[in-house]
């Protein structure tokens, strides 16, 4: 089977890309700081020693050239990344992390000849939208850092790692969850920090008139499109939104978590916040057309997952 190196492999969506090609029977390499990532997300594969872990920050071409040297592998996930909210408060580690450490994993890819190269982009690229559900063609315009980070990463691959023969493909997530998840990401704010209030009768904050929507799409089904891409020889130098192409409002959140926990919400009424995107919604034609990738677990499913890790004091 393949050596495979994941970068935020303990991460939100790299664990899951670790499960699933764990479960395939590749040799994995973890690569993570944890900065983001959670040891627990892989501490059962640790512990039965079917990966391998690497403790460094991926803004180090040295360390990162090091990993590659020692473990040579032949695929690699780029995950790692420094989310919204912390790229706000450390702008200069968010141009290290998302800019720098990109170019530095396609450096070492290109030095070691690996055979593909699948990385994590963010619907964050095209800002506010003009139309819906977004296409990939849909024009770039962001506005916070983190949405430029995530735009210089894609011109990374799209130069750097073309014209040195580097096979990539990209994703452009949606709003991304799970069980997982940390509070790094901007809708986390009224996702995940929901939940937990909601189960412990605190009060939560509905942003504006509660209609904006989102897109949300499991961690697990964002990492089961790249490993589609990895081994799919016929896909390079491509890039994929990945979402559900459904749109949930904050209003129907509220209900389904109320619903699944039992509990009604003590709501207090704030103004829009400025960092959120009034609508989300993707457009996956062209991610199933190509690589025959669709969605499998619902918002209520995911919830329904995050539910039982909070009441099994997993989170």
């Amino acid at each position: 089977m393949s050596k495979i190196l994941i970068t935020g492999g303990a991460g939100n969506i790299g664990s899951f890309i670790t499960d699933q090609c764990v479960g395939l029977g590749h040799n994995v390499v973890v690569v993570d700081n944890f900065y983001n990532g959670k040891f627990r997300n892989i501490s059962d594969h640790l512990s039965n020693n079917r990966i391998e872990l690497e403790t460094i920050d991926i803004g180090s071409l040295e360390m990162v050239k090091y990993v590659f040297d020692k473990h040579k592998p032949e695929y690699v996930s780029h995950q790692a990344s420094l989310m919204i909210m912390d790229s706000d408060k450390f702008p200069e580690k968010a141009i290290e992390t998302n800019i720098k450490g990109t170019f530095n994993i396609i450096e070492a890819c290109r030095l070691y000849g690996v055979k593909k190269l699948t990385y994590g982009s963010s619907a964050s690229v095209y800002g506010n939208p003009r139309f819906v559900p977004v296409t990939e063609d849909h024009p770039f315009d962001n506005h916070t850092l983190y949405g430029a980070t995530k735009i210089a990463k894609e011109a990374l691959m799209q130069s750097w790692a073309y014209s040195h023969n580097v096979p990539y493909v990209g994703f452009r997530y949606f709003n991304i969850y799970s069980e997982r998840q940390g509070l790094g990401a901007f809708y986390t704010q009224v996702f995940q920090k929901w939940i937990h209030a909601i189960y412990e009768g605190k009060e939560i904050i509905m942003y504006g008139d509660g209609e904006q929507t989102l897109d949300l799409v499991h961690s697990s089904d964002a990492a089961r499109a790249n490993v589609l891409a990895m081994f799919n020889d016929k896909i390079k130098n491509e890039f994929y939104n990945v979402g559900t192409g459904i749109e949930t409002s904050l209003k129907q959140i509220l209900l389904l978590i109320e619903k699944l926990l039992g509990k009604k919400a003590k709501v207090k009424h704030v103004d829009s916040d400025p960092h959120l995107v009034r609508r989300r919604c993707s457009s996956i034609e062209k991610i199933k057309t190509q690589l025959g990738f669709e969605p499998e677990i619902s918002v209520e499913e995911g919830t329904v997952k995050y539910i039982q890790y909070l009441l099994e004091g997993k989170i």
